[in-house]
């Protein structure tokens, strides 16, 4: 059985001496990872467990955090599988375009990002201007600080999440699948959804964990958007950072918060073998 590249360079490199090549990695990791996180694990061991879970505003914020992740998730993996398959079937001009107007999202500050959904949904921001303008509404917008004010924009946030990942695996594809099965007469919506997205499968699944993992954990875009009456897990761990002594009940709601996207990839890599296919796109 052949060796993958990385096997044959760790075999390679066995014997030069180049092991040594870890110790800055490892101290770093270490340095910026694990001492801080062990120490939000002793610190949450103050007492922290049983105030955490006696808060009322932490537990109402779980289900509000699992109902945002969950949409988040299912819009964006809809909308970056098509644009992943569209900006891989289109003309090299209009797929360079498509390229440039993904990776902004990346190179815009996520604050600027935020605060551009934050001018449009203002009572009487870009997007009442936008409608008023087109004689379909006169009265101010009530979509700021809202539950649902958030899940836009972290759907336009979380896109490149899913585009690179299912494009990826888009690159794996033999195209002559798909032109055998235009050969034997089959028509776009099925090549679609029998031929195309079966392939897919693994690369959209990766990809839905991913945004479902970080969205659990976002605080920025929902703070701003959503307000201080619609909190998130994050953003009531971030209240309590604010309050005196409450060191403990952060750290304690952040070790929990810790052990449910540990459990969450857990589970999916068990049943959708996601580390699998995560290495086998390196």
């Amino acid at each position: 059985m052949a060796l993958r590249p990385e096997s044959r360079l760790r075999g390679a490199l066995g014997g030069t001496g180049a092991k040594w090549l870890l110790a800055p990695p490892l101290a770093f990791i270490t340095l910026v990872l694990l001492v801080p996180l062990g120490y939000v694990v002793v610190l949450s061991f103050d007492g922290g467990f049983g105030a955490a879970l006696d808060n009322e505003t932490f537990l109402d914020s779980i289900p509000r955090t699992f109902l945002l992740a969950f949409t988040v998730t299912l819009f964006a993996t809809i909308l970056g599988t098509a644009y992943a398959i569209a900006l891989a079937v289109a003309p090299r001009g209009i797929a360079i375009v498509m390229t440039l107007c993904l990776f902004t999202i990346f190179w815009m500050s996520l604050l600027v990002r935020t605060y551009g959904w934050l001018l449009l949904y203002l009572p009487q921001g870009g997007l009442y201007w936008a409608l008023n303008n087109l004689g379909l509404r006169d009265e101010p917008l009530g979509i700021f600080q809202t539950d649902w004010a958030a899940h836009p924009a972290m759907v336009h946030i979380m896109l490149p999440y899913v585009v690179l990942p299912v494009y990826a695996a888009m690159r794996q594809i033999d195209p002559t699948h798909l032109r055998a099965a235009r050969t034997l007469g089959a028509r776009p919506p099925r090549i679609l959804f029998r031929v195309l997205l079966p392939q897919l499968k693994l690369g959209v699944i990766s990809a839905s964990v991913l945004v479902f993992i970080m969205s659990l954990g976002f605080y920025v875009t929902p703070v701003l958007l959503s307000g201080p009456t619609n909190p998130t897990v994050a953003a009531v761990i971030g209240g309590q950072l604010q309050v005196p002594g409450a060191g403990p009940v952060a750290a304690a709601m952040s070790v929990l918060l810790l052990a449910v996207i540990a459990v969450v990839y857990a589970v999916s890599d068990r049943i959708f073998r996601i580390s699998e296919q995560w290495g086998a796109a390196r």
